[in-house]
């Protein structure tokens, strides 16, 4: 008589493998998954300022992109004439904004960045498992009120 199924042995050798696979995978998952929370956050930061530039047009009025605040590090859009906030960005965990300290970026009507100069920012990662080399960054706010991201060296 035939029997179908599986052997122990057959069950136990393909339980092995896919241990080992399985092994081999984890510490690659782990590491993926923290780089897509960095890129996450990299992203969040630079839509931030096309938000606010997009409201000052809609609105035809004024806002105000304010951050990070002192109590918890987010940052907030704000309508300019009577600091309405319009949308509040969490703060940032994997990187550090350089300069440090509240800024505060006002763009108009017409969606330019009102300001002498361009305005730049650092993202330093201070998470040590981080590969400084592969995410800081530099978000540009050029005159136009457009966000470039660049890359930063460690």
């Amino acid at each position: 008589m035939s029997q179908k199924g599986f052997t122990l042995i057959e069950l136990m050798v393909t339980l092995a493998v896919l241990a080992v696979l399985l092994g081999l995978a984890a510490p690659n998952l782990s590491e993926l998954l923290r780089n897509n929370r960095a890129a996450t956050e990299i992203n969040s930061f630079a839509s931030m300022f096309a938000y606010a530039r997009r409201e000052a047009v809609q609105r035809a009025q004024t806002t105000k992109l304010q951050g990070p605040l002192a109590a918890d590090g987010s940052w907030q859009v704000l309508r300019n004439s009577d600091d309405l906030e319009l949308r509040l960005f969490p703060a940032l965990t994997s990187f550090n904004v350089n300069p440090a300290g509240v800024q505060t970026l006002l763009f108009d009507s017409q969606g330019q960045l009102i300001s002498a100069a361009a305005v730049t920012f650092d993202l330093v990662v201070k998470d040590a498992a981080l590969n400084c080399a592969t995410f800081n960054r530099t978000v540009v706010i050029e005159l136009s009120g457009a966000a470039s991201i660049r890359k930063g060296g460690c």
